[in-house]
């Protein structure tokens, strides 16, 4: 089997509606092969991010402000290559990728041992 081409919708929003505005496109190829890991690690490059220090939501929908169908592991990406590897329309099942920094968690032990150990 091939690989699938992707369409990446990212920086964007929800609106009430189910639609994703405002955004950003660039097309990823997923490899038949895909894993839930890969799939993020290869969305962090293509964007340029280090996803060690962001949490990433996948999503997309099969019919105009449906429900949004969620990709949540490697059982969800095979579903989710089933589906498009069928759709020859590039345009249809784009991932809206919703992207967000983690927030840095403050550490006073490691602060004070390293005052006190200078």
């Amino acid at each position: 089997m091939d690989d699938i081409n992707v369409l990446i919708y990212y920086d964007g929003r929800w609106d009430n509606y189910c639609y994703y505005k405002d955004y950003s496109v660039v097309g990823i190829v997923i490899p038949i092969d895909c894993s839930y890991v890969v799939l993020v690690d290869l969305i962090m490059k293509e964007l340029k991010r280090d996803s060690a220090h962001y949490d990433v939501t996948i999503q997309y929908q099969v019919v105009a402000n449906g429900p949004l169908i969620r990709i949540l592991g490697d059982s969800s990406v095979s579903f989710y290559k089933g589906i498009k590897k069928n759709e020859s329309d590039l345009t249809k099942f784009q991932l809206c990728v919703d992207i967000n920094l983690i927030p840095y968690i403050y550490d006073n032990r490691m602060t004070l041992d390293t005052v006190m150990t200078t």
